[in-house]
C-alpha cells in the first residue's frame, strides 16, 4: 500500500530540506517532505547562529593538520575523536589529508566563496518571505585572538577574504573593547567582519520555515527513510519504518549525516562523517555581547541569543548513535570565561547534534550521475544556516531544468569516485 504520492520528495527536513521544499514549492512544485524528527528543528537549530560568508577555507589545511595531535591530547581542545571510533575513520582522514595540497585548498576555496558570496542575501530573502525576518540581525561578527602568533595566523588571510571581496578589518585590543566591553583587556586584537550576520533563535527560524511550508499547502510526513528504490516506470519509491512506501517523480535527499545511509546502498561513494558539535545554552550569562565572537585558538563560537547567551563549537567524532558526552558542553564554559571574565552559568542546557562533513569541506549539491530524478543536497558541515537559500536556489533550478547561476561541478558526490575509493 502506498502512503502517499507527490511529485517531489524531499528526504530530510532541517534547514537545508526546509529551505528547498519552500524553493520548490514557491516555484510551482507539489513538494512532500519526509523527517524523522520535527521538521525545521534539525542541526542548525543548536547552532552558534552565526552566519558566516566570511568562511571560506577548508578545515584540511597545513596548520590544521599540524595542530590535530595537540588538540587530540588537550582534554579541553576542540577536537575529540573517540577511541572505539577511530578505525572508523581512517578512510575519511585518508581523503582528508589527500586535500592538502595548495592547488586543492585553492579550488575549495573558491567553490566555498561561490556559494558564500550571495548567501546572506538569499536567506534574508528567504526568511522575509516566510514570516522569520524577525529571527535575524546584522551586526557584523568578531574573531578575537589570545596569542600574537594567532593574532598572525588570522592576518594572513586577509588578503584571500579581499580577493573574494568579503568586507574584513584587522582590530586591536582597544579596538575590540569598544566595540564588545564584556570582552577581557588579555587578548592581542582580531578581525572584524562588518557585514556577518546572525540568528537569536535558529530553533524558532527553523519551526516558522516548516510552518510557512505547511500553510502554503506543503505536506510532512513524520517517519524514518530507510531506502530509496527506482522502480520500472522510473518513479521513485522512498520505503519508511513502520509507515508505508511514498511514490514521487522526483526525489531530493537532505537528510544530513544520515544521508550516507540512503545513497550507499545505490552505489555511491559517500565519505561522510557526522561531525558532533555541541553547546552549552546560558539564560543568565551575567555579561552582555552585541554580535558573534568566534575564539580563534579555542575555536569556539559564542552568540547572543534571545533566550542568553549560546557559547557553541568543537568537534566530536563518534559515529552517529553514540550517546552524548555532557562534559563536551561543559568545557565551552571553561573556555569562554579568560575571554569573558564576568561569565555564569546558572541554568544553563546543554545540547549535542551531528553536522554532515565531507573532508574537503565541500557539500553535496548536484545531480546523481547514475539515477534519473535523483539529486542531493547535504553535508554543508559548519554552514549548513548560512547556505540553506543559496543552495535551495541551485538545487531547485537543477529540479526544474534550469542552469545554476553558480558552477555545480565541484559539489558533486561524484568527485569522491575518482579520489581514493575507500
Amino acid at each position: 500500500m502506498v502512503q502517499s504520492d507527490s511529485e517531489i520528495v524531499v528526504v530530510g527536513g532541517g534547514i537545508v530540506g526546509m529551505s528547498s521544499a519552500l524553493e520548490l514549492q514557491r516555484r510551482g512544485r507539489r513538494v512532500t517532505v519526509i523527517e524523522q524528527h520535527e521538521a525545521g528543528a534539525g542541526t542548525a537549530a543548536g547552532s552558534a547562529g552565526y552566519l558566516s560568508d566570511s568562511h571560506i577555507f577548508p578545515v584540511a589545511r597545513a596548520a590544521t593538520l599540524r595542530d590535530i595531535p595537540r588538540m587530540l591530547l588537550d582534554p579541553l581542545g576542540p577536537l575529540v575523536i573517540r577511541p572505539a571510533y577511530a578505525p572508523h575513520m581512517i578512510g575519511w582522514g585518508m581523503r582528508f589529508i589527500s586535500m592538502l595540497g595548495p592547488a586543492k585548498n585553492a579550488a575549495t576555496i573558491e567553490a566555498l566563496a561561490s556559494l558564500n558570496r550571495t548567501s546572506l542575501a538569499r536567506l534574508f530573502d528567504l526568511a522575509s518571505r516566510t514570516g522569520a525576518r524577525e529571527f535575524l540581525s546584522r551586526e557584523g561578527a568578531l574573531t578575537i585572538c589570545k596569542t600574537d602568533a594567532e593574532l598572525r595566523t588570522q592576518q594572513a588571510d586577509i588578503p584571500a577574504y579581499r580577493a573574494h571581496t568579503i568586507p574584513v578589518t584587522a582590530v586591536s585590543q582597544a579596538d575590540i573593547r569598544e566595540l564588545e566591553p564584556a570582552i577581557d583587556t588579555k587578548i592581542a586584537g582580531g578581525l572584524f567582519f562588518p557585514e556577518e550576520a546572525r540568528c537569536n533563535d535558529p530553533s524558532a527560524f527553523g519551526r516558522q520555515l516548516a510552518a510557512a511550508f505547511i500553510g502554503n499547502g506543503g505536506s510532512v510526513l513524520q517517519a524514518r527513510a530507510v531506502a530509496l528504490s527506482q522502480q520500472t516506470d522510473r518513479r521513485w519509491s522512498v520505503r519508511l519504518e513502520n509507515v508505508s512506501d511514498v511514490r514521487a517523480d522526483v526525489v531530493l535527499v537532505s537528510a544530513g549525516a544520515w544521508s550516507k545511509l540512503l545513497l550507499r546502498p545505490l552505489g555511491y561513494t559517500v565519505p561522510l562523517e557526522a561531525e558532533r558539535g555541541y553547546h552549552l545554552m546560558l539564560p543568565q550569562p551575567g555579561v552582555q555581547i552585541r554580535r558573534p565572537l568566534v575564539f580563534a585558538g579555542t575555536r569556539f563560537a559564542a552568540t547572543p541569543m534571545r533566550a542568553g547567551l549560546r557559547l557553541a563549537g568543537t568537534a566530536e567524532f563518534a559515529g552517529l548513535d553514540a550517546p552524548m558526552n555532557a562534559r563536551r558542553s561543559d568545557i565551552l564554559f571553561d573556555l569562554a570565561k579568560p575571554y569573558l571574565p564576568g561569565l555564569q552559568r546558572d541554568g544553563a542546557s546543554r545540547w549535542m547534534g551531528r553536522r554532515p562533513t565531507f573532508p574537503d569541506s565541500l557539500p553535496a549539491l548536484g545531480k546523481a550521475a547514475r539515477h534519473e530524478n535523483l539529486f542531493f543536497n547535504f553535508g554543508h558541515q559548519h554552514l549548513g544556516f548560512t547556505q540553506c537559500a543559496i543552495s535551495a536556489d541551485v538545487i531547485s533550478d537543477l529540479i526544474c531544468g534550469k542552469s545554476p547561476e553558480i558552477d555545480v561541478r565541484p559539489f558533486a558526490l561524484s568527485r569522491f569516485e575518482a579520489n581514493l575509493r575507500l
